[in-house]
């Protein structure tokens, strides 16, 4: 049992094992439906019914790891605060509305009780943590309030994020999609950060649907407005909990949706020429945008960041962590600062913790799994060497994961200091960077008819016609 501010405790109910079964049967019986319908006409839903498994059972672990190793943390105080927002859409709904699609106020935050109880201060009066309770408080009323079965729905409504994008890497490269399903769907961290009750789940779904929709709007130029649609609540979303996302996403996704001129460009040397300014534009329009989000942004802002990696640094020095953190060093605050910092972020970023700096089954688990990834960039790069820059400049949905996952994990291990945070910040990032290794490792190793065959289908995606494997 969990200690709670309003409830006592927080118990998994034996209802819930009971109930769990059945759950899980209506959920996959559910999936199975919907691949059946569209197996016919996209073979790669083949993979679907696993992927939701491996998903339900990623959150199954993870709930109950929190719950009885760690006995509290996060997930459970999002799960509180949302409880007493159920309980107030039963007490007063006119009172539950002011709060649900409002922001937080002393006014509003009154309109709780001793009777509903009252959302964690720290939970409440951020923006951040606020929106997450405000998306899981409908989940307490199909799951009646459990916290295991909340987890498992979870669960199974993230798990339609990290598909689509499945979908996008698998249209553009249909020869990789068994190591695709393993890049983004199967890797340990992904289904176990990304499958709980927490802000990560619920930005790693809406990335993937905003990756989504981009390639359908702008891409393929498909139903256009719907895609717009969905574009604009899920980048929403994001922006709402963790904004930085958006600023990492900008400059290589603008370079993708203008990949399709780029591509018409026949002078190979003015097309080398004006990519680098066209991606300055972009990052620079990326900047101004994010510049003028202000205290969104949080620790990650344009303004702060100098300033948190510099706290992180002196916080170390108290060992605030046990021996479960890591420093990178100090480092100047200008160009030349962050260039000499950049290897020593990017690596901490990517690859750690390493394995013998595990110190938990957890940690250890992350371990072994960045130990394949340097596996992985070591193999991409011997095979590829400078040939990668060409790649980059060649394939517009390999530069848009590549520059994303480059500048993600640089900002992360420059402003990250526990490992703990750490593995659950990379998997915003981890499925498109392990994506890139695996296609910058295999395109060295296919003939020159299944190359040809490759960039054929990518100018399909780029003139906008219909691809070979369909994303719906």
């Amino acid at each position: 049992m969990i200690q709670s501010s309003n409830f006592g405790y927080l118990f998994i109910y034996f209802w819930e094992w009971m109930a769990l079964p059945f759950y899980v049967a209506l959920i996959l019986l559910i999936a199975r439906f919907h691949q059946r319908k569209r197996l016919e006409e996209n073979p790669i839903y083949k993979y679907y019914l696993r992927g939701l498994v491996l998903k339900i059972f990623g959150g199954i672990v993870f709930a109950l790891i929190y719950y009885y190793y760690y006995q509290g943390g996060d997930t459970f105080s999002y799960y509180e605060s949302a409880l007493t927002m159920k309980n107030l859409m039963f007490q007063s709904f006119p009172d539950f509305l002011k709060n649900e699609f409002g922001s937080a106020s002393t006014a509003n935050f009154a309109l709780f009780s001793p009777k509903t109880g009252y959302p964690l201060p720290y939970m409440y009066w951020d923006t951040q943590t606020l929106t997450v309770i405000k998306l899981i408080t409908p989940i307490m009323l199909l799951s009646f309030s459990g916290y295991l079965i909340s987890t498992v729905i979870v669960a199974w409504l993230s798990y339609s994020g990290v598909w689509k994008l499945f979908l996008v890497f698998s249209s553009y490269y249909p020869q990789l999609k068994g190591r695709f399903f393993i890049a983004i769907v199967c890797f340990p961290s992904v289904i176990f950060w990304g499958s709980g009750i927490l802000k990560d789940t619920i930005t790693l779904s809406s990335i993937g649907w905003i990756v989504y929709s981009i390639y359908n709007a702008f891409i393929l130029k498909r139903k256009i407005v719907l895609y717009l649609l969905l574009l604009i609540p899920f980048a929403i979303v994001v922006l709402y909990i963790k904004p930085y996302i958006i600023f990492a996403l900008l400059p290589g996704s603008l370079m993708w949706v203008f990949s399709n001129r780029i591509y018409k460009i026949r002078n190979t040397m003015f097309k080398l020429l004006i990519i680098p300014v066209i991606f300055l534009l972009c990052l620079g329009g990326g900047y101004f945008i994010v510049q003028n989000l202000g205290d969104y942004m949080g620790k990650f802002s344009v303004d702060k960041i100098t300033t948190t990696a510099i706290i992180t640094e002196n916080d170390l020095k108290k060992d605030y962590y046990g021996g479960h953190s890591f420093d990178i060093g100090s480092f100047e605050n200008t160009p030349s600062g962050y260039a000499k910092i950049f290897p020593k972020a990017f690596i901490a970023g990517a690859y750690r913790p390493f394995i013998w700096e595990s110190g938990s089954l957890v940690m250890l688990i992350s371990g072994i799994e960045n130990l394949f990834l340097l596996y992985l960039t070591f193999l991409a790069l011997a095979r590829s060497r400078l040939r990668i820059f060409k790649r980059l400049f060649k394939e517009p949905l390999l530069f848009f994961a590549f520059s994303y996952s480059i500048f993600f994990a640089f900002a992360v291990g420059l402003t990250t200091s526990n490992f703990g945070s750490l593995v659950r910040f990379k998997i915003a990032y981890l499925p498109f960077f392990t994506a890139c290794l695996y296609i910058l490792s295999w395109k060295e190793k296919v003939s020159e008819y299944e190359e040809a065959e490759t960039d054929e289908l990518n100018a399909s995606h780029l003139t906008g016609s219909s691809p070979e494997v369909t994303t719906d």
